[in-house]
């Protein structure tokens, strides 16, 4: 396999192939790449008014017995 990323000037590109490709049946894909921009690092106050909103629920005392959990009988 062989992959080669370019950005062209024209509507007409050229590529230079590796020479074990020679003789060989090549299919070449075009495929427009999107580049994601990167998101904002959020702030702690922004953090804060998010999850604010949800009610708190105390998990200190909570136990998991994975036994109990899985026991079908």
């Amino acid at each position: 396999m062989f992959t080669k990323n370019v950005t062209p000037k024209t509507t007409s590109v050229t590529i230079e192939l590796p020479a074990d490709f020679i003789g060989k049946n090549v299919k070449v894909t075009a495929v427009i790449e999107r580049r994601e921009k990167p998101r904002k690092a959020a702030s702690l106050e922004e953090i804060h008014e998010k999850y604010s909103k949800f009610p708190r629920i105390d998990m200190s005392k909570f136990k998991f017995d994975r036994n109990e959990a899985n026991d079908f009988e």
